[in-house]
């Protein structure tokens, strides 16, 4: 894992969080340590990357897909073409714009992310993930994509997303002030925490995302819970939002 490339730190005006670049860095190494560690990822795995924003996986990525491949998407226009100017020396990275509808990040296009069908071919990819991507769809856009992402995916491939995960125990520390959000129910299986722009943080009841993997031939191997259900319980973990890993069956 070589020593981080500069060129690939994003100015200012693409910086959603406004990271240092000492934090910007390890949000990707402490992904691909993941990756690598607890899902197996490989030097040779060819990789989609739904929603690579301004690359801060990615940069991450450079040091270790010697002979692999990496193909990120996003539905913002500007960080795609950052991107593609920023990698153009790394060959076995691309980068695609997909101009896909929503209200909070794209409100001008018009496909609809539940009818898109990825322009890759079947069984291309060994390993997809998503980071914040499903936190800002609705369940029938989330139902699509898994089932592009299976459509995708190699036999035994792997699928790492994130969420917000809603269960029982998960209203209670809501209720009780414990969390760091607080959702309201939206829709039968969904919530936001804001009505009037609920694309801008979208929660799912736990069970019936389990219900999309099955349904659309995900076998989920590991999921858990993130740091914003109960930051002061949970001041170890890293990782802010909830995780599920799946293989391809």
């Amino acid at each position: 894992m070589d020593d981080f490339d500069r060129n690939l730190l994003p100015p200012q005006k693409f910086q959603i969080m406004n990271y240092s670049e000492k934090n910007f860095t390890a949000i990707g190494r402490n992904h691909l340590d993941y990756f690598v560690k607890e899902l197996g990822l490989k030097p040779t795995d060819n990789v989609l990357e739904i929603g690579s924003g301004n690359g801060r996986i990615a940069s991450s990525l450079t040091g270790y897909l010697k002979s692999g491949s990496y193909i990120g998407v996003d539905i913002m226009k500007p960080f795609i073409k950052w991107c593609q100017k920023a990698y153009n020396n790394y060959d076995q990275f691309s980068f695609k714009h997909i101009n896909i509808y929503n209200k909070f990040y794209n409100k001008f296009a018009f496909k609809k992310a539940r009818n898109f069908k990825f322009p890759f071919e079947d069984k291309k990819f060994d390993f997809i993930y998503l980071t914040s991507v499903f936190t800002h769809m609705h369940s029938e856009d989330i139902d699509n994509y898994l089932s592009e992402i299976n459509r995708m995916l190699k036999p035994g491939g792997s699928v790492f997303i994130t969420y917000f995960l809603i269960d029982e125990e998960t209203k209670k520390l809501m209720e009780e002030g414990k969390s760091t959000r607080k959702f309201i129910p939206y829709t039968e299986n969904s919530y936001t925490d804001n009505p009037k722009n609920p694309e801008s943080a979208m929660a799912f009841d736990k069970t019936f995302i389990e219900l999309l993997y099955s349904k659309n031939n995900l076998k989920i191997n590991n999921s858990s819970f993130g740091k914003w259900r109960f930051p002061k319980l949970h001041k170890s973990l890293n990782h802010n939002q909830d995780r599920i890993v799946a293989v391809k069956m």
